[in-house]
């Protein structure tokens, strides 16, 4: 693992920019291509966003952290948050099938990150805290 870069801002969904901005920037530094970049900032705001709204309940005083370093050929994204313990499988599989206007609203975010990234793994410590760390393979330039 090399260098860690972490931002940490309250629980607050006006953070979700400055959060957007700083994994763009890290990602984009380590060689990812424009859609990767995309991909992960997606990714990034939809666990985040989990965290905000599920973990700390609405609250705007918690504490979230992201955390932005390399991992061999992986730009690796891990969120941590002090909030409401979550088991990713309590969460139902979303209703892909159904006409969008008979689907539950909601209920998408696990099913777009599990998509945008390489894997997204769910941790919980009373110590540690609620972290979500997800990796996104770079891309080997193409040779001629």
């Amino acid at each position: 693992m090399g260098v860690e870069y972490e931002i940490c801002v309250t629980s607050r969904l006006s953070n979700l920019s400055e959060i957007a901005e700083f994994v763009s920037d890290r990602a984009a530094l380590t060689g990812l291509d424009e859609r990767q970049v995309f991909e992960v900032q997606m990714a990034t705001d939809e666990a985040c966003t989990n965290s905000m709204e599920h973990a700390y309940e609405g609250r705007e005083d918690g504490e979230v952290r992201v955390c932005c370093y390399l991992e061999g050929d992986c730009f690796v994204v891990r969120i941590t948050d002090f909030g409401r313990p979550f088991d990713p499988d309590s969460v139902p599989k979303p209703d892909l099938q159904s006409p969008l206007e008979e689907r539950q609203i909601g209920g998408l975010g696990i099913f777009l990150m599990r998509e945008l990234m390489d894997s997204v793994e769910f941790h919980s410590d009373p110590i540690a805290g609620n972290q979500v760390i997800m990796r996104k393979q770079r891309r080997k330039a193409a040779t001629a």
